[in-house]
């Protein structure tokens, strides 16, 4: 399939879902139930994930094998994450090792590393929340979405993907460089040679490190606390829907369950349908989830978008190209 079919099919998907979310609602109680929305619970909001945004850049920095300041972490995260949030197919995942390296010479493979491993931790945390919906929160025997049940298909994907993570980790410290001698006779040989030597260093270098690897888990517990504290607050600025701890849990995980399983542009359309489907299994009437779905949704982009612009304007980047020349790169 091509990439101009592929997009326009996600793009379907994505009006697919909002349109779901829409349907059928109460349009005059819907706009009262945005009415009603506690606007000053926003700056607290903010502040929360901009400290999880804090520990992010953070996280990344000490996966690094060699020194980078932290305003250089920050910076290059902050650029990532809003291209990875406007870029279709996840392309931004390329712009923070391409930054780092550009501005401050950090090997692309070590960073790639960092990146990969970050998001191990990431699938892990979400596992761990999938556990914890099940065991705290009393939710339906399958919360679908369309007809997919995104928690059940984001725990066997989560499962997956952290044992084939974890098996190609170990397998890149095991066999190491004799996996050259066969990708040296394949198109791109050299290159993926480059880029790997400088990968197994750099997982090796972290194996070496378990102190590093047990701090940078520590710190994706707090950032996914810090995450669903945010939810929390935002559901507490929203009269008539649940607020405790365990109906944060459960419309954070179910939210991000349906962002993995259905990864639309901006991921649009499969946030809002499975917090929406999340919020109903909790008791909440349609009329009040699907706007404060979208209020949620537009809390956490506006967010990304606005800090990552300002650090492509201090940096004078331009987005469109540092995204095509982080594929090129």
């Amino acid at each position: 399939m091509s990439t101009r079919a592929r997009l326009l099919a996600v793009l379907a998907l994505t009006l697919v879902c909002l349109a779901w979310v829409v349907w059928g609602i109460d349009v005059d109680e819907a706009i009262a139930g945005v009415g009603r929305f506690r606007w000053g619970y926003l700056g607290p909001i903010w502040l929360t994930y901009l400290l999880a945004h804090v520990l992010r850049a953070q996280r990344f920095r000490i996966l690094l094998p060699q020194p980078l300041d932290f305003s250089a972490s920050f910076s290059a995260l902050s650029i990532g994450y809003l291209a990875l949030h406007v870029i279709p197919f996840r392309l931004g995942e390329l712009v923070r090792p391409y930054l780092v390296r550009e501005q401050r010479g950090v090997p692309f493979g070590d960073s790639l590393a960092a990146v990969v491993f970050e998001r191990l931790l990431d699938v892990t945390m979400l596992l761990a929340m999938i556990l914890g919906t099940t065991w705290l929160v009393e939710l339906p025997a399958g919360l679908e979405v369309g007809g997919v049940d995104v928690l059940g298909l984001a725990q066997r994907g989560a499962g997956l993907l952290v044992a084939l993570c974890a098996v190609g980790l170990v397998g890149i410290l095991v066999l190491g460089p004799r996996v050259l001698g066969v990708t040296d006779r394949l198109p791109l040989g050299g290159l993926f040679r480059v880029v790997f030597v400088r990968f197994h260093g750099a997982v090796a270098a972290l194996a070496a490190r378990p102190a590093v690897a047990l701090q940078a888990f520590a710190l994706s517990v707090v950032i996914w606390a810090l995450t669903v504290l945010a939810v929390r607050l935002q559901l507490a600025a929203s009269p008539g829907l649940p607020a405790g701890f365990d109906a944060a849990l459960a419309t954070w995980t179910a939210t991000l369950s349906g962002m993995t399983v259905l990864p639309t542009p901006g991921f649009f359309g499969g946030f809002e349908a499975a917090c929406v489907t999340a919020l109903q299994a909790l008791g909440s009437p349609r009329e009040l989830a699907a706007p404060f779905a979208i209020l949620l949704h537009l809390t956490q982009f506006v967010f990304t978008v606005a800090l990552g612009a300002v650090f492509l304007v201090r940096e004078g980047l331009d987005l469109r190209q540092v995204v095509a020349r982080s594929r090129e790169g």
